[in-house]
Protein backbone atom coordinates (compact mmCIF):
# COMPACT_ATOMS: atom_id res chain seq x y z
CA UNK A 1 0.00 0.00 0.00
CA UNK A 2 1.39 3.35 -0.99
CA UNK A 3 0.47 6.38 1.08
CA UNK A 4 -0.83 9.50 -0.53
CA UNK A 5 1.07 12.64 0.47
CA UNK A 6 -0.70 15.99 0.53
CA UNK A 7 1.09 19.31 0.31
CA UNK A 8 -1.36 21.10 2.61
CA UNK A 9 -4.47 20.83 4.75
CA UNK A 10 -6.42 22.52 1.94
CA UNK A 11 -5.36 19.82 -0.51
CA UNK A 12 -6.43 17.05 1.88
CA UNK A 13 -9.72 18.87 2.54
CA UNK A 14 -10.36 19.06 -1.21
CA UNK A 15 -9.72 15.31 -1.50
CA UNK A 16 -12.18 14.60 1.33
CA UNK A 17 -14.80 16.86 -0.28
CA UNK A 18 -14.41 15.09 -3.62
CA UNK A 19 -13.94 11.48 -2.48
CA UNK A 20 -14.94 11.24 1.19
CA UNK A 21 -18.46 9.96 0.54
CA UNK A 22 -17.27 7.15 -1.78
CA UNK A 23 -13.96 5.90 -0.44
CA UNK A 24 -13.65 3.45 2.47
CA UNK A 25 -10.08 4.28 3.47
CA UNK A 26 -7.04 6.34 2.60
CA UNK A 27 -3.47 5.91 3.76
CA UNK A 28 -2.09 9.42 4.24
CA UNK A 29 1.68 9.87 4.20
CA UNK A 30 3.55 12.25 6.48
CA UNK A 31 7.18 13.32 6.43
CA UNK A 32 9.17 13.60 9.62
CA UNK A 33 10.10 17.20 10.36
CA UNK A 34 13.82 16.40 10.44
CA UNK A 35 13.84 15.34 6.78
CA UNK A 36 12.75 18.83 5.67
CA UNK A 37 10.24 17.73 3.01
CA UNK A 38 7.26 19.50 4.60
CA UNK A 39 3.73 18.75 3.53
CA UNK A 40 0.56 18.08 5.47
CA UNK A 41 1.04 17.72 9.23
CA UNK A 42 -0.70 15.09 11.32
CA UNK A 43 -2.69 17.53 13.49
CA UNK A 44 -4.00 19.37 10.42
CA UNK A 45 -4.91 16.04 8.82
CA UNK A 46 -6.94 14.99 11.86
CA UNK A 47 -8.76 18.34 11.87
CA UNK A 48 -9.71 17.94 8.20
CA UNK A 49 -10.75 14.33 8.74
CA UNK A 50 -13.00 15.34 11.63
CA UNK A 51 -14.55 18.06 9.46
CA UNK A 52 -15.61 15.40 6.95
CA UNK A 53 -16.63 12.61 9.34
CA UNK A 54 -13.40 10.63 8.99
CA UNK A 55 -10.96 9.45 11.64
CA UNK A 56 -7.38 8.30 11.81
CA UNK A 57 -6.46 4.82 12.85
CA UNK A 58 -3.42 2.65 12.35
CA UNK A 59 0.01 4.26 12.03
CA UNK A 60 2.79 2.53 10.10
CA UNK A 61 6.40 3.37 9.38
CA UNK A 62 7.20 3.80 5.69
CA UNK A 63 10.92 4.56 5.85
CA UNK A 64 13.41 6.67 7.79
CA UNK A 65 11.81 9.90 6.55
CA UNK A 66 8.10 9.11 6.58
CA UNK A 67 5.17 7.28 8.12
CA UNK A 68 1.51 6.84 7.23
CA UNK A 69 -1.84 6.80 8.98
CA UNK A 70 -4.95 5.01 7.83
CA UNK A 71 -7.96 7.33 7.63
CA UNK A 72 -11.51 6.04 7.18
CA UNK A 73 -15.09 7.30 7.49
CA UNK A 74 -16.63 7.09 10.93
CA UNK A 75 -19.45 4.65 11.40
CA UNK A 76 -22.53 5.23 13.53
CA UNK A 77 -20.96 3.00 16.19
CA UNK A 78 -17.63 4.86 16.26
CA UNK A 79 -16.28 5.79 19.67
CA UNK A 80 -15.29 9.44 19.97
CA UNK A 81 -12.32 10.23 22.20
CA UNK A 82 -12.56 13.13 24.62
CA UNK A 83 -9.92 14.97 22.58
CA UNK A 84 -11.84 14.53 19.31
CA UNK A 85 -15.16 15.50 20.92
CA UNK A 86 -13.63 18.73 22.18
CA UNK A 87 -11.88 19.46 18.89
CA UNK A 88 -15.01 18.77 16.84
CA UNK A 89 -17.00 21.21 18.96
CA UNK A 90 -14.30 23.81 18.28
CA UNK A 91 -14.33 23.09 14.52
CA UNK A 92 -18.12 23.45 14.43
CA UNK A 93 -17.94 26.74 16.36
CA UNK A 94 -15.30 28.00 13.91
CA UNK A 95 -17.55 27.07 10.98
CA UNK A 96 -14.96 24.67 9.58
CA UNK A 97 -16.93 21.42 9.90
CA UNK A 98 -18.49 20.27 6.62
CA UNK A 99 -21.96 18.67 6.56
CA UNK A 100 -20.60 15.07 6.61
CA UNK A 101 -18.55 15.86 9.72
CA UNK A 102 -21.45 17.52 11.51
CA UNK A 103 -23.70 14.58 10.61
CA UNK A 104 -21.17 12.06 11.97
CA UNK A 105 -20.89 14.12 15.15
CA UNK A 106 -24.67 14.33 15.59
CA UNK A 107 -25.27 10.60 15.11
CA UNK A 108 -22.63 9.55 17.65
CA UNK A 109 -23.73 7.76 20.81
CA UNK A 110 -22.65 10.04 23.69
CA UNK A 111 -22.54 7.04 26.04
CA UNK A 112 -19.82 5.42 23.95
CA UNK A 113 -17.32 8.18 24.73
CA UNK A 114 -17.21 6.70 28.22
CA UNK A 115 -16.01 3.42 26.72
CA UNK A 116 -12.67 4.81 25.56
CA UNK A 117 -10.59 2.68 27.90
CA UNK A 118 -7.30 4.58 27.85
CA UNK A 119 -9.07 7.82 28.77
CA UNK A 120 -11.22 6.37 31.53
CA UNK A 121 -8.95 4.01 33.41
CA UNK A 122 -9.94 3.49 37.03
CA UNK A 123 -7.61 5.53 39.21
CA UNK A 124 -7.85 3.28 42.26
CA UNK A 125 -8.91 -0.11 43.52
CA UNK A 126 -12.39 -0.21 45.03
CA UNK A 127 -12.72 -0.63 48.81
CA UNK A 128 -12.74 -4.43 49.21
CA UNK A 129 -9.95 -4.95 46.67
CA UNK A 130 -7.84 -2.18 48.19
CA UNK A 131 -8.20 -3.75 51.65
CA UNK A 132 -7.27 -7.17 50.31
CA UNK A 133 -4.24 -5.76 48.48
CA UNK A 134 -3.03 -3.74 51.49
CA UNK A 135 -3.32 -6.85 53.69
CA UNK A 136 -0.38 -8.27 51.74
CA UNK A 137 2.22 -5.76 52.98
CA UNK A 138 5.01 -7.00 50.70
CA UNK A 139 2.88 -6.79 47.55
CA UNK A 140 1.44 -3.41 48.54
CA UNK A 141 4.90 -1.97 49.26
CA UNK A 142 6.21 -3.26 45.93
CA UNK A 143 3.21 -1.81 44.08
CA UNK A 144 3.62 1.58 45.77
CA UNK A 145 7.29 1.70 44.76
CA UNK A 146 6.48 1.30 41.06
CA UNK A 147 6.27 4.23 38.62
CA UNK A 148 2.87 5.93 38.28
CA UNK A 149 2.43 4.60 34.74
CA UNK A 150 2.84 1.02 35.89
CA UNK A 151 0.40 1.53 38.76
CA UNK A 152 -2.18 3.04 36.40
CA UNK A 153 -1.94 0.19 33.88
CA UNK A 154 -1.97 -2.47 36.60
CA UNK A 155 -4.96 -0.88 38.34
CA UNK A 156 -6.85 -0.74 35.04
CA UNK A 157 -5.97 -4.36 34.31
CA UNK A 158 -7.49 -5.48 37.61
CA UNK A 159 -10.48 -3.12 37.68
CA UNK A 160 -11.49 -3.58 34.03
CA UNK A 161 -12.44 -7.21 34.59
CA UNK A 162 -16.18 -7.81 34.39
CA UNK A 163 -16.40 -10.57 37.00
CA UNK A 164 -15.39 -10.19 40.63
CA UNK A 165 -13.56 -13.51 40.57
CA UNK A 166 -11.47 -12.29 37.63
CA UNK A 167 -10.62 -9.11 39.53
CA UNK A 168 -9.51 -11.18 42.52
CA UNK A 169 -7.42 -13.52 40.36
CA UNK A 170 -5.71 -10.56 38.68
CA UNK A 171 -5.10 -8.83 42.00
CA UNK A 172 -3.47 -11.99 43.33
CA UNK A 173 -1.15 -12.00 40.29
CA UNK A 174 0.08 -8.51 41.11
Amino acid sequence: MNPRHFRSAAEFRAWLAAHGARERELWVGFYRKACGKGGLGYKDAVDQALCYGWIDGVKKRVDADSYMHRFSPRTASSIWSTVNLKRMKELIALGRAAPPGREAFERRDPRKAQAYSFENKPAAFDGPLARRFKANARAWTFFGAQPPGYRKVATFWVMSAKKDETKLRRLDQL
